[in-house]
């Protein structure tokens, strides 16, 4: 469908999520918002995506679009969550259908490590990761702001399937007290910036064995990170993001699978709520790492992290 779902709703933050962003935290908690939050929740699809039988042409479906739905007004987003779903809302299974990835670009902004690339704001692949931002963090967009999507989904069953991708959007006022802290979505992507963003692994190191990929980037300004999510595909053991590459902090997303690996694709990874200052020309290296005891084709290793571009009070 193309219009929405919403309801009013009242949500009370986590007291464990506020707990365990304070005391993860480098930068001073102060001043955060730890109060109730009324919130709209609305669900948004794209497609429908007719794809034939598993290896049959059009089992497939890679493309992108432009002005995808989007709550209306100037809005202030607090969470999101993926899924595949049928036409009556039904979650289609994994096993039938795989979501590579599907990512949401804002056109009306650049992307914070990317020159010229569009704004990558929220994404999900098979993992489902839902994104959630606490205390006064959220993710601003204004009601001029156009909403842009891309996608890959394979049928991996032996019959056709229709199927929507549903995106699930919670959001407050602009001026809402947990909306004080706009972040910044900072995609960090293994390849780089001018890529297709995959790569492939040889699978030659024989059992055991761990092939690495990695990128460092340059922290443009003075913030403070709030949430890191990881994406990962077949093979994929996990990726992180750090100052220092050998050194224990920072956030590493893990993997998890539902049956043995190294056949199947990740059925979740860990996400890091963390509030650490990150400071202006400063190094961060992601890296990526994959079973390599068999090949894995056209992997990905990319995080996404949300950060605040400003600094809380010392006391």
């Amino acid at each position: 469908m193309n219009g929405t779902r919403a309801r009013r709703n009242i949500v009370v933050l986590s007291l464990l999520a506020v707990a365990a962003l304070a005391a993860s935290a480098c930068a001073p908690f102060t001043g955060n918002y730890t109060g109730p939050v009324t919130m709209t929740t609305a669900s948004y699809r794209l497609g429908p995506f007719n794809l034939a039988a598993m290896n049959q042409p059009g089992w497939e479906n890679e493309s992108s679009t432009t002005n995808v739905p989007r709550p209306p007004g100037d809005v202030a987003i607090k969470t999101f969550k993926f899924d595949l779903v049928d036409s009556n809302g039904n979650p289609v299974d994994r096993m039938d259908v795989h979501l590579h990835h599907v990512l949401l670009m804002n056109a009306a902004h650049q992307s914070a490590l990317c020159s010229g690339q569009e704004e990558r704001f929220a994404g999900s692949g098979e993992e489902r990761t839902p994104i959630s931002l606490g205390g006064s963090y959220a993710y601003v967009s204004k009601s001029t702001d156009r909403w842009d999507a891309l996608w890959h989904l394979m049928n991996m069953s032996d019959t056709a399937q229709a199927v929507y991708i549903q995106y699930t959007i919670q959001y407050v006022s602009v001026n809402d007290p947990a909306a004080s802290r706009p972040v910044t979505p900072f995609f960090m992507d293994v390849t780089g910036c001018n890529s297709a963003s995959i790569f492939q692994v040889p699978g030659n190191g024989g059992p055991g064995s761990v092939f690495t990929k990695s990128i460092t980037y340059t922290a443009p300004w003075d913030g403070v990170a709030v949430s890191v999510g990881g994406h990962l595909h077949d093979g994929g053991i996990d990726i992180s993001v750090k100052q220092d590459p050998s050194g224990p902090t920072g956030c590493t997303a893990v993997a998890k699978y539902d049956v043995p690996e190294p056949m199947d694709f990740p059925s979740s990874i860990t996400s890091c709520v963390i509030h650490d200052y990150v400071h202006a020309g400063t190094q961060y290296t992601v890296t990526a790492r994959y079973d390599n005891s068999m090949p894995h084709m056209d992997v990905m290793g990319i995080m996404l992290g949300y950060l605040w571009h400003g600094s809380p009070p010392s006391s």
